[in-house]
């Protein structure tokens, strides 16, 4: 690919804004090429949560032109993370640890992951990793021109939601700057499950239901409890002008029940 198509790499760490290591990735990054566009998706993913970091890309990638690059630096220079991947998926390609987000950010591995070591001698050794990486990715050369192919790439499972007989029980997943709960229950698994009956949703216990979905913050009154599909198709509880997981407790792993029932009744 040539530096033309890959001028945008977007940026995912937990490093903040006040050390020095971005100021070294940022010049790393330009000393290969000032034609370029560095987009920092985020510097403040909470310290060593890749998993934060995984569902910051997955649902940012494909709204970038296709060929950019995505770099991911949390959890980067660990002592069990001895390479940076590199591999296309969907039109895109990352540059991530070894470390299990791979499988967080897409929905299958790629066919053909590279491995880039990491020097275990330095403290950021992943820094010349992600630069030798990126290097290539604007030249001409192929990935196999520059990395190995890698096997045994850790990975996790996807957290899915629990259906039961009379219900869905989901988790949250994430918890936005304004600590919207975002759970795990997309809008498809949701009507799938329901089949047209009614429902009343479970924020923590069985203390705090709701059985209406929101079409947007503004249906609720002010510090009114609120459930709605937001933009990424997933379940969200929230508070209009206000924070639902402090409020209510909420934070990532939660349960979040949905409950099912044919008529008044309700069922718990």
């Amino acid at each position: 690919m040539t530096s033309q198509s890959t001028r945008i790499i977007s940026l995912t760490t937990d490093w903040g804004n006040k050390d020095y290591y971005l100021g070294m990735l940022t010049g790393k990054v330009y000393s290969v090429s000032t034609n370029l566009k560095l987009v920092e998706l985020s510097h403040s993913v909470p310290s060593f949560n890749y998993k934060h970091a995984a569902f910051l890309m997955r649902h940012s990638f494909r709204f970038f032109p296709e060929g950019s690059i995505h770099v991911c630096m949390v959890n980067a220079d660990t002592a069990d993370n001895e390479r940076m991947l590199v591999f296309e998926y969907e039109k895109h390609f990352f540059i991530v640890p070894d470390n299990g987000v791979i499988s967080l950010i897409t929905d299958y591995l790629p066919n053909s992951i590279f491995g880039v070591p990491i020097d275990s001698t330095t403290s950021f050794g992943s820094l010349d990793s992600v630069t030798i990486a990126i290097e290539a990715l604007l030249s001409d050369s192929t990935l196999t021109d520059f990395a190995i192919e890698a096997s045994e790439i850790k990975r996790f499972t996807q957290l899915m939601p629990v259906p039961e007989q009379d219900g869905l029980t989901g988790s949250v997943i994430y918890l936005d700057s304004y600590l919207n709960a975002i759970t795990n229950i997309t809008f498809d698994d949701f009507e799938m499950y329901r089949q047209s009956r009614k429902f009343v949703i479970y924020v923590q216990s069985y203390s705090h239901g709701i059985n209406r979905l929101s079409k947007s913050y503004k249906d609720v009154e002010k510090g009114d409890l609120l459930a709605l599909f937001n933009s990424l198709g997933l379940l969200e509880i929230a508070i209009r002008e206000g924070y639902a997981a402090q409020m209510y407790n909420l934070s990532v792993g939660s349960n979040i029940m949905v409950r099912f029932f044919e008529d008044e009744k309700i069922l718990k």
